[in-house]
Parts: structure tokens; C-alpha cells; sequence
């Protein structure tokens, strides 16, 4: 049994708390530091499969707000004021389904790739998943809205925040103290959308020769 299967104390509060996973703690610790999610909002959960993020989002958000998911993966909740939709968020009909809910008020995901166990390759395809996700929050997202995902560090976060801060007013990394000690994932959070960079991230850029330290972790 290796570290990420083992219960820990995160792992065992999720359970008496009525919650799927423990990832739902991180994002309670980085709304209590940001302050984003707030009752009536609209938000959509990318990844959203097992359901712990739309669990603790729907709470807050209450009768007059709005949850919308999409995972390729099942759900194990449901909410009476959450809708889920599976597939895959970049197909023509999710994104035709996910329109009919937008703008939203916050963008947020969990998301993580299938890791191979090669740090380095795990990294880079964390950081693809992000610059998709970030890509598509710019049609989906209100003018001065929140977008907030899981990266690993040590792929391309560098050049993710800095088109981060062109698009939002304020830009931040954050790691929870839930986050596992031997994860290497950080939080980004964008606040405040302003607009669409005029030069974007193409999905297929070369990723190579990005400066990135050997352990993942970055100075700033």
C-alpha cells in the first residue's frame, strides 16, 4: 500500500463529514483564504467525477445557485441544485450543453492527469490539462469571474501564470495543508477576469526548454 492509498486523517474527516473524497478540503481551505465562492453563483466543476468539490460548492451556493459538472468518469453524488453532464468538456456536445448554463460565475478543477509515474511527463500532461482548462474558461466565464486548478509543479506553471495575470487582475498560488506531503500539486487561482490575452497558449505548443528547477518546486 503506498502513501496515496493509505487513509489518513483527511481521508477519515471526509468520511464522518458525508464527503466522496478528501480533495474537498482544499478547496474549503482555498475559498476560506480567497473568499470566491459565495451564495447564488454559478459555477462549473471540470473533472468534477467523484463529486467532493461540487459537494462543498452546492453548500454554498445554496437553492439559488447552480453547480454544473462534467467528468468522463461517473459521479457518486447528486444535488438537487447541481446537474452533471459526462464526456469530455471539449467535445461540441458538452460544450453546446455547458452553454446553455453560461456565463459562470467561477471555473474551478480538480483535474489530474492519468499519471505513467514518470514525474516529468506526469508534469507536462498536468499542465496541458490546465492550459485546456483555462483556454475554454475564457468563453464560458462572466467578466470578473474566478478560475482556480490543480497543477503539478515541475511542468509548465511558469508560463501558465504569467498568462493567468493577463487575463485576471490578481493571480496566486496556493497549497493547501491538506494536500498530501509527498504531492507535488499547487493551486493556481485567478480573481477578477478581465479579458482574453491577446497572444494565447496554443494547445500544441512546444513545451520544451521550459526552466523549471529538478524537484518540481518552484522558487517564487
Amino acid at each position: 500500500m503506498n502513501d496515496y492509498s493509505k487513509p489518513d486523517f483527511y481521508a477519515n474527516k471526509a468520511k464522518l463529514d458525508g464527503y466522496v473524497a478528501r480533495s474537498v478540503y482544499k478547496l474549503e481551505e482555498i475559498n476560506n483564504k480567497f473568499k470566491l465562492i459565495k451564495p447564488g453563483q454559478n459555477i462549473l466543476d471540470l473533472g468534477s467525477a467523484p463529486g467532493s468539490w461540487s459537494q462543498y460548492a452546492s453548500s454554498i451556493v445554496g437553492d439559488n445557485g447552480k453547480i454544473v459538472g462534467v467528468d468522463y468518469k461517473d459521479m457518486r453524488v447528486s444535488m438537487s441544485n447541481a446537474i452533471f453532464f459526462k464526456g469530455d468538456f471539449y467535445s461540441d456536445d458538452i460544450k453546446a450543453r455547458l452553454a446553455e448554463y453560461a456565463p459562470f460565475n467561477g471555473i474551478i478543477s480538480d483535474m489530474a492527469p492519468d499519471t505513467e509515474g514518470d514525474k516529468i511527463t506526469d508534469c507536462f500532461r498536468s499542465s496541458d490539462l490546465v492550459w485546456s482548462s483555462l483556454n475554454f474558461a475564457y468563453d464560458y466565464l462572466k467578466k470578473g469571474g474566478y478560475f482556480i486548478a490543480k497543477i503539478f509543479q515541475g511542468g509548465d506553471e511558469k508560463e501558465i501564470m504569467k498568462e493567468l495575470k493577463s487575463a485576471f487582475k490578481t493571480a496566486k498560488w496556493f497549497k493547501p495543508a491538506s494536500s498530501r506531503k509527498i504531492s507535488y500539486e499547487i493551486f493556481i487561482v485567478g480573481e477578477n477576469f478581465t479579458s482574453i490575452p491577446s497572444k494565447n497558449k496554443a494547445l500544441d505548443d512546444d513545451l520544451e526548454g521550459v526552466n523549471t528547477p529538478p524537484d518540481g518546486y518552484m522558487p517564487w
